[in-house]
């Protein structure tokens, strides 16, 4: 049985720990309290390089090379072919920091985090507030020991914590990622592969909680599924809304969408104006004497750009307008949500000029194109993702 440290030997795994913690390789540096407190453990005037291992083994660092150990300054080579084990002091510590180049990162980024083992009041006044979020997202210790991820991601964890009252998962299946997402925190990015949202479920343990449909392949780019001469046409600027709009066609027979009689739908694929020829050459293959386009994106200045140039293609039997319904809805949601329109996620397009805004005039109620006006003016977005299979 592992013997009980001493509260010197207790201090010492506290220094360890802290000196691993800013110095180990980024993907080890959560398992730097076990390894200072396996290798204080270790008590000898030589350790053997296979009890080095072990420890390494026991807290899930197997991949971090004995050297590097070395390298640190934390395991001196000894004549025997062992080790000794060197804490290094405060100057040492700073001695060992290397500088690193500038970096723009996110402010919230989970790599800037430390992990805390004091105790203040001020801390355990924070992890209070933490085990009273569901025991799934604490249990394994990383978020009490990083109680700033709580102070950076409080709105966030408290959002999962509801979605996670009584569910044994976030989300039964039925909503794609983005729309999980932005339903459950506000933002149909933050489950996104390698963001900082999936990096704070897995260091919490919860990397398997996330439920949602499968994401689909791109093979299909539209789906219309009989011949009209006068076709009416959804182009969906992003994937799961054409994906939930092309199933409620395929799979439940539906011939309206938002209350629009239409005849298929077709998927954008973000800039489909990039390339002036892409819509106009699908069109042609429709063997249709008119076609009119209902166009559906991101209530943002990209796109309502992409609108406003899909609608000056418009000519010898193409007519293009906004999908009014399904904007008019998005906007309800969002005010609901959101009741200062600068609320609404921010984006880098301060810089794209506020285009297409007046083939919604008219259209919209004063008060929901005046917040349209307010979302464009401060370059925000009310994703497409923010409606799903059961607004149609």
């Amino acid at each position: 049985m592992a013997h009980k440290l001493t509260e010197q030997e207790q201090a010492t795994v506290v220094r360890l720990a802290k000196f691993l913690g800013k110095e180990l390789p980024v993907k080890f540096r959560g398992n730097a309290g076990g390894i200072a407190s396996g290798l204080v453990r270790l008590r000898g005037q030589s350790i053997a390089e296979k009890d080095v291992r072990a420890v390494l083994e026991r807290y899930d660092a197997t991949k971090l090379p004995t050297d590097t150990l070395v390298e640190l300054g934390v395991l001196l080579p000894a004549a025997d072919g062992g080790f000794t084990l060197e804490i290094p002091e405060k100057r040492a510590i700073a001695k060992a920091e290397r500088p690193r180049p500038p970096a723009k990162r996110d402010g919230r980024a989970i790599s800037r985090l430390d992990t805390v083992r004091k105790q203040t009041p001020e801390l355990t006044d924070i992890r209070l507030k933490i085990i009273e979020l569901d025991p799934r997202l604490w249990i394994n210790g990383w978020l009490l020991s990083t109680p700033d991820a709580y102070v950076r991601y409080e709105r966030e964890l408290r959002a999962l914590d509801a979605a996670l009252a009584g569910e044994p998962t976030l989300g039964d299946g039925s909503l794609s990622l983005r729309e999980l997402s932005y339903q459950v925190f506000g933002d149909e990015k933050f489950l996104a592969l390698e963001s900082e949202g999936r990096k704070l479920l897995h260091l919490m343990g919860l990397s398997d909680v996330v439920n949602c449909r499968p994401q689909a392949k791109l093979e299909l780019m539209h789906h219309i599924p009989k011949h009209h001469r006068h076709l009416r046409l959804i182009v969906s600027e992003n994937l799961d809304p054409w994906v939930n709009m092309r199933n409620a066609m395929f799979l439940d027979g539906r011939k309206r969408l938002f209350g629009e009689r239409v005849h298929g739908v077709v998927f954008g694929n973000g800039y489909i104006v990039d390339d002036p020829h892409k819509l106009p050459d699908l069109l042609a293959t429709m063997d249709a004497e008119d076609v009119e386009v209902l166009y559906w994106g991101d209530i943002d200045r990209a796109g309502l750009q992409i609108l406003s140039k899909l609608a000056e293609m418009a000519g010898d039997g193409l007519t293009v307008r906004p999908l009014i319904p399904a904007y008019r809805l998005m906007l309800k949601r969002a005010m609901r949500r959101f009741a200062d329109p600068l609320e609404n996620e921010e984006t880098d397009q301060g810089g794209v000029p506020v285009r297409g805004l007046d083939l919604f005039e008219g259209e919209l109620k004063e008060k929901e194109l005046a917040y349209l006006r307010a979302v464009l003016d401060g370059a925000r977005l009310i994703p497409q993702e923010i409606l799903t299979a059961r607004d149609l």
